[in-house]
């Protein structure tokens, strides 16, 4: 179950630093009884980041995407034949705790793909001044 504090709590750094390290996961802060902030051991936060345990070598980061635009750049990466990894960038607990709107997706392509696959990313994403 996640910790949910006040942020008065944090007058007392020790003990929110000990809580950190003990439960091994995010700790929200509340303000005025709404979420204001996530706070976290830098083992866990390196733990949240890190990337996904099936990725093979040589994969490199392309870019960081909300869900929907995820969708549609995972089916061109398919259409030009480019493998993929994709990961969330909250992990399943969070995500849930904050809801899909504040989740984005991470994706990884192999490093001979990578220049390739950026060139669509731009392409697929890239701003049309008028």
């Amino acid at each position: 179950m996640p910790q949910i504090r006040p942020i008065t709590d944090l007058r007392n750094t020790t003990e929110i630093s000990e809580l950190c390290h003990a439960k091994n996961e995010p700790i929200f802060i509340t303000k005025n009884g709404y979420g204001d902030l996530v706070i976290m051991s830098m083992e866990t936060y390196e733990t949240l980041t890190a990337p996904p345990a099936g990725k093979q070598e040589g994969m490199c980061f392309l870019t960081e995407k909300s869900p929907i635009w995820a969708g549609m750049l995972a089916d061109v990466l398919r259409q030009h034949d480019i493998p993929f990894v994709k990961e969330s960038s909250l992990g399943a607990g969070l995500a849930i705790k904050t809801g899909s709107l504040a989740e984005t997706l991470r994706f990884f392509v192999p490093a001979a793909r990578l220049a390739e696959a950026e060139e669509l990313v731009e392409e697929l994403f890239a701003e049309k001044s008028e």
